[in-house]
């Protein structure tokens, strides 16, 4: 078994085009050395074969996690501590060692920890601990150990609030002296969880501020999180003023950090302080993400913009907002330059579907006419079944050959009279189409509804009865099958009803049909 997984592998480093996950199927290893050999992947030089690598460790961690299966565990562990120790790529070995978190148990924290002596994988290990339910008293004797000379103090800051280890509040307040920034952030945040006192909460609002206060973009974002979550509303003023920071980052956080506490004083404060056009884009981001139509002036005056990201973030924001105003002032837009953006928010609109596309469809010309039916064609709707069946006739060819590839996704049973009409004078490049569009239409109604359907056919004229052949395959009953036989028999057509006949899928008449083609 051992050698053909290996022989896999091998074959799968010269894999250029094709995933070794296609090729080989679900990978499930049974020793350590095969897990290996997918670790292995991740160094490889082809990225397609390195991400399926990846794709078939976080899958084999999932069914760690789901199952409990502690004897693929105990393969993955040893397998990734081995390869980290050996491997000097820390990109990878953050993400292999964050991998142990998912797939070992607290009664593996130990083993994991004996990573910590080797500085380059400390850091990865004792944040996997961290995130490994119930191995707290992992972390704690571990400090307690190396009291004097204690190592990593921002990973462990960040188990220890991970474990909520209160006892160490003492130990991590130590710690802030001489400390660097990033330490200072993972010990405030620890402490955030376990503080038991006034005078620790006050430690971290005096470092929040300061935080608050730096140029570093990291730092900043980290002091307006601390205030939040210290003061809460009460933190908005320092938000408001990170909206005049140069750094969109900090800003978007900021608008972020807002949302739990959004009220129209608060959106009057925000857009009160869009003092450019770059502050406008990300406030009307976060009028569309908060969904609040109090400031469509706003928003829709971003449609003019000569910005093309202003204009497209007014766009997304409309569609999230569902205000009627910014529809109508985006439907002059449809089939323009912006076409890709309306399309992609109008596959994810949550609001009036029919009104929002309709009007283009009955009014609107023919490009953005074909732009309608472009985000139908993604996302069909029996609701706009009579605009795509007037345009069907269209004499644009564009948008009367997405109507017809468009038509089989909208039809319901009524429309039956219509599709006859429609396959028996269509011309023969819509044929297909039409017939799909019957057999979409009919394939819920019962079957004797389909047999008067094809009963209905009688006086069809001998050149237009051939177009109905696949149909009465799709039909399947007893009537539409017997019509075909009988066309195949002694018809003028019968290379067609033949043709037809294969495409039965009803097995009580796979005899009848298999006779009827010998």
């Amino acid at each position: 078994m051992l050698r053909n997984i290996v022989v896999i592998f091998a074959l799968m480093a010269m894999l250029n085009t094709q995933t070794f996950a296609q090729n080989t199927g679900k990978i499930r290893c049974y020793d350590k050395d095969c897990v290996t050999e997918i670790l292995n992947k991740l160094i490889s030089p082809d990225q397609t074969v390195a991400d399926d690598a990846r794709t078939t460790l976080d899958e084999m961690a999932m069914e760690v996690l789901n199952y409990r299966d502690s004897r693929m565990a105990e393969y993955m562990m040893d397998a990734i501590i081995l390869f980290a120790f050996n491997n000097d790529d820390n990109s990878n070995n953050a993400y292999i060692i964050s991998i142990l978190s998912k797939c070992c148990t607290a009664k593996d924290a130990r083993v994991i920890m004996k990573m910590t002596e080797n500085e380059k994988l400390a850091d990865y290990a004792i944040r996997a601990v961290g995130d490994i339910d119930g191995a707290g008293d992992v972390i704690r004797n571990y400090i307690l150990n190396h009291h004097d000379d204690v190592k990593y103090k921002a990973a462990l800051a960040y188990a220890v609030g991970k474990h909520g280890i209160k006892d160490m509040e003492n130990e991590l307040i130590s710690w802030l002296k001489g400390a660097d920034d990033k330490t200072k952030i993972e010990i405030y945040n620890a402490l955030l969880v376990i503080r038991s006192n006034e005078k620790t909460t006050k430690i971290i609002a005096k470092g929040a501020k300061k935080l608050n206060k730096s140029k570093i973009v990291e730092n900043k974002i980290a002091g307006m999180r601390l205030l939040v979550a210290l003061n809460g509303e009460q933190a908005l003023p320092a938000l408001y003023d990170a909206l005049k920071n140069e750094n969109r980052t900090v800003r978007v956080e900021a608008l972020n950090l807002m949302k739990p506490f959004v009220n129209q004083d608060v959106v009057d404060n925000v857009v009160k302080r869009c003092n450019n056009d770059a502050v406008k884009i990300d406030v009307v981001n976060w009028l569309g993400d908060i969904k609040n139509d109090s400031q469509m002036t706003l928003v829709i005056s971003q449609l003019s913009s000569a910005d093309p990201e202003a204009v497209s973030s007014a766009i997304r924001a409309i569609y999230k907002i569902d205000n009627a105003d910014g529809l109508n002032a985006v439907k002059p837009m449809f089939g323009g330059d912006y076409q890709d953006v309306i399309q992609e928010s109008l596959l994810s609109y949550e609001g009036n579907y029919r009104e929002a596309l309709d009007d283009i469809l009955r009014r609107g010309d023919d490009a953005k006419r074909l732009a309608a039916l472009k985000i139908l064609e993604l996302r069909p709707s029996i609701v706009f079944n009579s605009r795509v069946k007037e345009l069907v006739y269209s004499i644009d060819p564009d948008v009367k050959d997405l109507a017809f590839k468009v038509l089989p996704m909208v039809v319901m049973p009524a429309n039956a009279e219509f599709l006859k009409s429609l396959l028996e004078m269509c011309d023969h490049i819509y044929v297909e189409s039409v017939q799909i569009a019957i057999k979409n239409a009919m394939c819920k109604v019962p079957d004797n509804i389909k047999d008067n359907f094809v009963l209905s056919l009688k006086y069809v004229k001998p050149d237009v009865r051939p177009r109905y052949y696949k149909v009465f395959a799709y039909f399947g009953t007893e009537l539409s099958v017997d019509k075909l036989i009988e066309a195949a028999k002694t018809g003028p057509d019968a290379y067609e009803a033949k043709e037809a006949l294969q495409l039965v899928n009803n097995g009580k008449f796979a005899d009848k049909i298999s006779e009827a083609l010998k």
